[in-house]
């Protein structure tokens, strides 16, 4: 009794770390791209997802970590809700996680938080009926539920993306994200998780990325502006092929955004076509265009500016979001600060408590030889 007592134990313990993996797994990115692809019914991929753990594990482990994720996702699925963003229903996969996938993105970094803190909270909410029934039954699967639940979610309390965490402290500071790669690094090496590297990776390249786009904010702006001026100036000489010619060349050579670059380049290629025809039919003995020759080309350069505004406009919008999307009111980050801190306390706590409920627990005990 004792050896397969122990061999349960170690099998739950190594449970406990692959759920730990699986779960922080299921926030990379990648899983929606196979999300999409899997087309699977929340309660299909749910009896899946429990089939294989329990498996592996044992039904109570699976039925444990299937509720925690379920109620997880389900507080995110409420928020996306409440802030009107339209979501896809959650998937369970094997190995990796559950997710439920945004179709749109959040306006700015405080309803970012907002769907990200949820999850959490819902998972704190999901096993706290767990101190009750042990109390009542005095069976271990409870005290079980407390720790993974309490371990699941803190640590995708981490301060780095793109774990619920780092969405979070983005909108107190994205500062944060260095505290979040160290914690989960230093965490990494000690418990040789080797989930917790990738996505120290990811979370590195992701801030990197903000970096050089904050960094880079203020000359896009510049490129904004200049590049209104410049359409607008197009508009009035269109006439002038040379002109426009001219002016789209320097441009073109100037502008960092590949896509408006890709369209000048088009409308320069354009007019070097107009100028072509121009000069042969100069050759030909015809000086002057007609009449329908040049409404052609007019028709070509409104048809190539009306795409080129469109993408400006776009580009535009990329670069408002870039300066305001994680800019919050000091009330807002304090709000933040508290909730996010409160929440890590009541997990910290719920987890120590369910350890040593655990621990006393006289089976558990009989099987470390206490």
């Amino acid at each position: 009794m004792s050896k397969t007592n122990v061999t349960g134990s170690k099998k739950t313990y190594l449970g406990i770390f692959a759920a730990i993996g699986a779960f922080l797994f299921g926030k990379l990115k990648f899983v929606l791209v196979i999300f999409k692809f899997l087309k699977l019914q929340t309660l299909v991929s749910m009896f899946i997802y429990l089939g294989t753990y329990a498996l592996f594990f044992g039904w109570k482990f699976a039925v444990a970590l299937v509720y925690l994720l379920f109620v997880h996702e389900m507080g995110h699925l409420y928020a996306a809700k409440r802030i009107k963003l339209p979501v896809s229903p959650a998937v369970f996969i094997p190995f990796v996680g559950a997710v439920i996938g945004l179709k749109e993105m959040p306006k700015n970094a405080k309803e970012e938080g907002f769907v990200a803190y949820m999850g959490p909270l819902f998972g704190l909410l999901s096993f706290l009926p767990g101190i009750p029934l042990y109390y009542f039954t005095h069976e271990p699967f409870w005290a079980l539920l407390i720790i993974l639940g309490g371990m699941l979610n803190l640590f995708n309390l981490i301060p780095i993306t793109p774990l619920d965490g780092g969405r979070i402290a983005a909108g107190i500071s994205t500062k944060l994200w260095g505290l979040g790669i160290i914690i989960l690094l230093v965490f990494s090496i000690m418990k040789h998780i080797f989930i917790g590297f990738i996505i120290v990776i990811l979370g590195g390249i992701e801030w990197y990325k903000l970096f050089k786009k904050q960094k880079g904010l203020h000359h896009e702006k510049m490129e904004v502006q200049e590049l209104e001026h410049l359409i607008v100036k197009i508009k009035q000489g269109s006439n002038d092929l040379d002109f426009v010619q001219e002016i789209t060349g320097k441009a073109k050579q100037k502008v960092s955004n590949q896509e408006i670059t890709k369209i000048l380049y088009t409308l320069n290629t354009e007019i070097e076509k107009m100028k072509k025809d121009r000069y042969l039919q100069q050759l030909s003995g015809v000086p002057v265009l007609n009449e329908d020759d040049l409404h052609h080309n007019q028709q070509v350069i409104e048809n190539i500016l009306i795409i080129l505004e469109e993408k400006l406009l776009d580009y535009k919008k990329q670069v408002q979001i870039t300066e305001s999307y994680y800019k919050t009111s000091k009330t807002t980050k304090m709000q933040l600060f508290l909730i996010y801190i409160g929440l890590i306390i009541a997990l910290s706590i719920s987890y120590y408590y369910g350890n040593e409920i655990l621990m006393n627990h006289p089976e558990i005990q009989e099987v470390m030889g206490k």
